[in-house]
């Protein structure tokens, strides 16, 4: 269960990317500016952007909290209550729109430098090549595991660090970190 904390960030984080994109934009070009900045900000921080598992599907990563906000905001009927997360997002056609501005106060320096360099990257980027692109090692590891079992579709944040091209002292350092972690849970 996520924290409202968390919640706000996902969403801080959600915004800021949108801002980039005024006349909306869809769903596999959100979902991988974000799986890019979240495996750039493991490669370099050793920790996460944002609280939000990544599952693979079809068209590569996405991230779980946020699609299920976005199909809740299509109308879909799924459970949940997303009403406050939803405030000032707006879905149409797959594509997502707002009006709303980030509460900057969640985004960090270090934040908006990996959030930045993932928006410049990828922003002109067709969605579909991206989708390509995010079909990287963590990707594949995470479609092994559901020819096995499908609920594991999961994707590691050590597989998505690992494909970022991490460094083993940055991976130990992010397994160590979820070791103490799952201890204190």
């Amino acid at each position: 269960m996520k924290t409202s904390i968390q919640i706000t960030k996902i969403k801080a984080v959600l915004l800021y990317i949108m801002q980039s994109f005024p006349k909306g934009v869809d769903y596999i070009k959100l979902f991988k500016i974000l799986y890019f900045a979240q495996q750039d900000y493991l490669v370099k921080y050793g920790k996460v952007l944002v609280e939000d598992s990544f599952r693979a599907l079809k068209h590569g990563p996405v991230p779980t909290y946020t699609y299920k906000a976005l199909q809740i905001a299509e109308g879909k009927p799924l459970e949940g209550n997303f009403e406050e997360f939803l405030t000032g997002i707006e879905v149409r056609d797959k594509k997502v729109y707002t009006s709303a501005k980030p509460d900057m106060d969640y985004i960090s320096g270090a934040d908006k430098r990996c959030l930045d360099a993932a928006i410049e990257k990828y922003k002109d980027t067709d969605p579909y090549d991206l989708s390509d692109l995010s079909h990287d090692s963590a990707w594949e590891e995470a479609m092994t595991r559901i020819q096995d079992d499908p609920q594991k579709n999961f994707i590691t944040i050590i597989d998505i660090a690992r494909a970022g091209k991490a460094t083993k002292e940055m991976v130990d350092y992010i397994r160590e970190k979820q070791i103490v972690r799952n201890a204190l849970s």
